[in-house]
């Protein structure tokens, strides 16, 4: 959806085990989508990627899908402290954390799993072709999943507490989206067919909106609500009822979006039309 490459972070003091790990993800492509590779000597250069360039509206790594972290590298422990600083400090609890040793007598695998919150963990000398594609390729896809189902609850979140009325409302949800405007993408909403909320050129979402009219939905509930997905473009039209509001919801991104983050999205359709009908 807001996304056109995945961030992959690779920390190892070992420039050697770097640069054939690139190679490895070099053509890897997750939902269509490539991966973007970024490296790191050290913990104290990992922080400042996460910090800076890896950062999203204050947050320090949250645009890091996986990271695949070396346990020794300026101490015995650096990696470990690293994870602990990704969850702990930076209260970052969606990227995916992978340790990868060289040394597992000094970071046993049980002992590191009980005591550190970490996706996973594997040996230098297992981490073949395979094994990384496995890893990173499986990593990528639960990031997604838990990154977009906390956007839509903190979506939904703002417009709860703004939903005395509808100004209200609609100054929320345009808040919500800062930060993700992006011109190849199309994302908006209308409210009985009268007010627009778009990070898009108008155009380009009633576009969209007229060509998935068009089409069959996916979804089609007594109601009257629907679903419609062609491709990467997705539109949720909630019907009037005693309980919603006219509401369409529209968007076109760089990929499918996967069937359960398509249901996320329908039943978070849902709450925000609920929420305009009974704000004042």
């Amino acid at each position: 959806m807001l996304f056109k490459e995945w961030n992959v972070l690779l920390v190892d003091d070992e420039p050697d085990v770097l640069t054939v790990t690139k190679l490895a993800l070099r053509d890897m492509r997750v939902y269509d989508l490539p991966l973007k590779l970024h490296t790191a000597a050290s913990k104290a250069e990992a922080t400042e990627l996460l910090n800076t360039k890896l950062a999203a509206s204050g947050m320090p790594g949250a645009t890091v899908a996986v990271a695949l972290i070396d346990v020794v590298m300026e101490n015995d422990h650096a990696g470990l402290d690293l994870c602990k600083l990704i969850r702990d400090e930076m209260k970052n609890w969606s990227s995916q954390l992978y340790i990868r040793t060289g040394q597992p007598g000094i970071a046993p695998e049980r002992k590191v799993i009980d005591e550190y919150d970490i996706s996973g963990y594997i040996s230098k000398v297992d981490a073949t072709e395979q094994k990384l594609y496995t890893l990173i390729k499986s990593g990528v896809r639960q990031w997604y999943s838990i990154f977009y189902g906390k956007l839509i609850a903190d979506v939904a979140h703002e417009a709860t507490i703004a939903s005395e009325s509808k100004e209200q409302m609609l100054s929320a949800l345009r808040r919500s989206g800062a930060g993700f405007e992006n011109p190849e993408l199309v994302t908006g909403i209308i409210f009985d067919n009268s007010d627009v909320l778009s990070y898009s050129p108008p155009d380009k979402l009633f576009a969209i909106r007229d060509e998935l009219d068009a089409t069959e939905p996916i979804v089609a509930t007594p109601e009257g609500h629907k679903l419609f997905a062609s491709g990467p473009k997705v539109m949720i039209r909630i019907a009037e009822t005693p309980g919603t509001a006219d509401y369409v919801y529209i968007l076109q991104g760089k990929m499918v979006m996967p069937e359960s983050l398509l249901d996320l999205t329908f039943r978070h359709s849902l709450a925000i039309s609920t929420l305009w009908k009974r704000a004042a």
